[in-house]
C-alpha cells in the first residue's frame, strides 16, 4: 500500500472525504499494480481510471467551495488544472510509450496528493471551521 487514509487527511467533510479516500484507492490500485507486474495495458486502464476520476473529484470539489463561498476558489481551480495537465501529460507519454511507468511517477502522485490535502485542501476546510 502506498497511502492509507488517516484521519489528519479529513477537510471536515464526509463526501470530499470519501472521494479522497476513493482517490487513494486508485492510486493504491495503480502501485499496486505496477510492483505486481501487471500488464501494461490495465497500468494504462488505472491511470485513465486516475486522470477520470481526479476531473470528476475536483469538479465536486469546485462546487463545493462555491456553495460555501471560498474566496480562494479561483487559485484553487488553477492548481487543479495544473495537476490535471500533468496527469494528461503522463498519460499521453505513457501510451504513446515516450513514458515508462515507474515507482518515480507513483511517488509523485502520492507526494502531490498528500501536500495537496494537507495544504491547499486544508485552506478551504479551515475557511469553513471559521465561518
Amino acid at each position: 500500500m502506498l497511502i492509507q487514509w488517516s484521519p489528519d487527511l479529513s477537510v471536515g467533510n464526509k463526501k470530499i472525504d470519501q472521494e479522497h479516500q476513493r482517490w487513494i484507492e486508485i492510486l493504491n490500485g495503480f502501485y499496486e499494480g505496477l510492483k505486481s507486474g501487471e500488464p501494461k495495458e490495465r497500468l494504462h486502464e488505472l491511470i485513465l481510471e486516475m486522470l477520470n476520476y481526479t476531473r470528476y473529484h475536483f469538479k465536486s470539489e469546485e462546487e463545493y467551495m462555491t456553495s460555501v463561498s471560498y474566496p480562494g476558489l479561483g487559485e484553487h481551480k488553477a492548481i487543479h488544472q495544473k495537476y490535471v495537465d500533468k496527469i494528461s501529460v503522463f498519460y499521453e507519454k505513457i501510451t504513446s510509450g515516450k513514458m515508462i511507468l515507474s515507482i518515480e511517477v507513483t511517488n509523485f502522485l502520492k507526494s502531490w496528493l498528500i501536500d495537496h490535502i494537507k495544504g491547499v485542501d486544508q485552506q478551504y476546510a479551515d475557511f469553513v471551521e471559521k465561518q
